[in-house]
C-alpha cells in the first residue's frame, strides 16, 4: 500500500528549524596520514630488483619510467621537469596527463622533477646550458603537473621535487636571497616556491613535499644546524639527516603542518678505490665518506629515528639499492655506485630491521562537519545550543584549542573548556551556542575553528555555522512503498 510521510524541506538535516547532527565523518582537512600510509620503506633503483626489495621487507620502489603493469610494490615515479619545459607549459602538461592516464593503477605517486634548486643538468638545468634555479618557474611546472595528474588519477600522490641540501648561501642573485646564480639555499627556495603557488594557484600544488636529507659525514641523529669538530656530529648548515626537521618547520610556518614530507633520496657514501678520489664525480665529496659499517648503522638508525619521532614524514627512499651492479653504469668511479647498499653490510642490516607503520599522530574528526539551521522570523530571538562531537581517530594523543569566528549579527559562544587533550579514540561533545535577534530574512554565518597538535604535527579544522531565516517553512510529502 502507499503511505504519505511528512518530511522536512531539508531532508536528514533540519526539521522545522531544529538542527540535527550529520553522521560522523572524518575531518575534511588534510592530515599527515592521508598522502602516504603506512610508512614508505623505499629505494631508488637502477635495476628493478623487486624480489630483493621484498626480501628486505620494503614496500615501495622509486623508478624513472612507467612500469606499465601492477608491481607487487607501490611505485614512486620521478618525471622530468626542468627549465626547458617553460617554453611550452601546456605541452608539458599534456605529456604529464598522458603519462598519468597510461600508468593509472600502476604508479602510486609522481615526483615532479629533481633538485630544482640546483642549476645542474640533473636539477633545473638542461643539456649543456645550465640555467639558474627559479622557484616561481618551478612552481609553474609543478602546478601544471598537479592539475593534469589529478584530472585523470585523483588518487595519485603528487610529490614536489626533492630539494637538494645546499646550506646557507650568503649571496643574492637577481633579487633572490640565498642564491649565487648556480644554486639556492633550499629553505629560501622552498619559501619562494610556496609563495609563488599561493599567489598563482591559491595553495600548494603537492600532496607531499620532497626533500633529500643526505647524511654526509654526520650520524643519523646529529642535531640539525649544529657545527662540531667531530665529523659524526657536524651538522653545520643542515648537512645531516635531521635537517629534514627544518623543512617541516617551514611547512608549519606556512600553515601546511598537515602536509607530509617525503625523503625521496637519502643515504651515506662509502669509500671508493683510492684512484677514484681524483675523478671529477668525486670533487668535493671526500669529506662525506663513511665506512660500510657506519653506512649500515646510519641507514637503520635513520629509519628507526624517523618512524619514532616524525609522524609528518611519509616515507624514506634510500639512495640507492643497486647502482653499483647496474651494467649500464660502466665507470667504476661513478660516485652513485658508492651510495649503493647491495652486497654491502647495509643490505642485510636493512632486511633485519623491524618495519613499522610510522610514528603515531592524533587525527581529529568532527561531527557534524557543518552546522546548518533554518528558522522563521517569528522564532526570534534565537538562543540555540547544538553539540559538535570531536574525536581523536589517530594513533597518538591530540591537543586541541577551540576558537570562534562570528560575523555579527550572528553571535557564537562556547560553554565548555576551550582547550583539552583527547586520548586515542576518545571523544568529547562541544556545546556551541548561536544567537540571533531582530533580523530580516537571509543567511547568517560564523565558524568554529579547531587547532590541533600531536607529536609535532599541527593542523586546523573548521566547522562552518549557518543560520537561515525564512518567512515560512513548507513541508513536502513523498510517497513511500511498504511491501508486505
Amino acid at each position: 500500500m502507499w503511505i504519505s510521510l511528512a518530511l522536512s524541506f531539508l531532508l536528514a538535516t533540519l526539521v522545522l528549524g531544529d538542527q540535527r547532527p550529520f553522521p560522523a565523518t572524518a575531518s575534511s582537512t588534510t592530515t599527515s596520514t592521508t598522502a602516504v600510509s603506512p610508512f614508505a620503506y623505499g629505494a631508488n633503483v637502477a635495476e628493478w630488483d623487486v624480489a630483493r626489495l621484498h626480501n628486505m621487507g620494503f614496500n615501495w620502489i622509486k623508478v624513472f619510467s612507467g612500469p606499465g603493469s601492477r608491481l607487487p610494490l607501490k611505485v614512486l615515479m620521478r618525471v622530468t621537469a626542468n627549465a626547458s619545459h617553460l617554453d611550452n607549459v601546456n605541452g608539458f602538461g599534456s605529456s604529464i596527463q598522458s603519462l598519468a592516464q597510461s600508468q593509472k593503477g600502476y604508479v602510486d605517486a609522481y615526483e615532479i622533477g629533481n633538485e630544482p634548486n640546483l642549476d645542474a643538468t640533473y636539477g633545473w638545468g638542461y643539456g649543456s646550458s645550465n640555467v639558474p634555479p627559479n622557484a616561481a618557474d618551478y612552481a609553474t611546472l609543478l602546478c601544471e603537473a598537479y592539475d593534469r595528474i589529478k584530472a585523470v588519477d585523483p588518487n595519485a600522490v603528487v610529490v614536489s621535487a626533492g630539494l637538494a641540501p645546499t646550506g646557507r648561501v650568503p649571496e643574492t642573485w637577481n633579487g633572490h636571497l640565498g642564491h649565487n646564480g648556480f644554486f639556492q639555499d633550499e629553505r629560501i627556495f622552498m619559501q619562494e616556491m610556496l609563495d609563488a603557488m599561493q599567489n598563482s594557484h591559491g595553495g600548494p600544488c603537492f600532496d607531499a613535499f620532497g626533500y633529500h636529507p643526505y647524511g654526509y659525514s654526520a650520524d643519523f641523529d646529529a642535531e640539525p644546524d649544529q657545527p662540531s669538530a667531530d665529523p659524526t656530529q657536524n651538522c653545520a648548515d643542515g648537512f645531516c639527516f635531521r635537517g629534514v626537521e627544518k623543512i617541516y618547520a617551514i611547512l608549519q610556518a606556512n600553515g601546511l603542518g598537515g602536509k607530509q614530507v617525503l625523503a625521496t633520496e637519502f643515504g651515506w657514501i662509502v669509500q671508493p678505490p683510492a684512484n677514484c678520489l681524483s675523478s671529477p664525480s668525486w670533487s668535493g665529496r671526500a669529506w662525506q665518506i663513511v665506512s660500510e659499517q657506519k653506512q649500515a648503522a646510519n641507514l637503520v638508525g635513520a629509519y628507526e629515528y624517523a618512524t619514532t619521532h616524525y609522524p609528518w614524514l611519509g616515507g624514506m627512499f634510500l639512495f640507492n639499492l643497486n647502482f653499483n651492479v647496474a651494467p649500464w653504469i660502466t665507470d667504476p668511479c661513478e660516485q652513485m655506485r658508492y651510495y649503493s647498499v647491495q652486497n654491502r653490510p647495509a643490505e642485510a642490516a636493512l632486511a633485519a630491521m623491524p618495519k613499522v607503520a610510522g610514528a603515531g599522530v592524533g587525527d581529529l574528526s568532527a561531527a557534524p562537519d557543518a552546522v546548518t539551521a533554518v528558522h522563521t522570523l517569528a522564532q526570534q530571538p534565537l538562543n540555540k545550543t547544538v553539540s559538535v562531537t570531536i574525536k581523536n581517530v589517530g594513533t597518538a594523543p591530540l591537543d586541541y584549542t577551540l576558537l570562534l569566528q562570528d560575523t555579527p549579527p550572528l553571535s557564537l559562544s562556547l560553554t565548555g573548556a576551550l582547550t583539552g587533550t583527547l586520548a586515542v579514540n576518545e571523544s568529547t561533545a562541544v556545546p556551541l551556542k548561536y544567537t540571533l535577534n531582530s533580523q530580516t530574512t537571509g543567511s547568517y554565518s560564523g565558524t568554529l575553528h579547531i587547532a590541533t597538535s600531536s607529536n609535532g604535527v599541527t593542523d586546523s579544522h573548521s566547522v562552518p555555522v549557518t543560520a537561515h531565516l525564512w518567512n515560512t517553512i513548507h513541508e513536502t510529502f513523498l510517497p513511500v512503498v511498504v511491501r508486505p
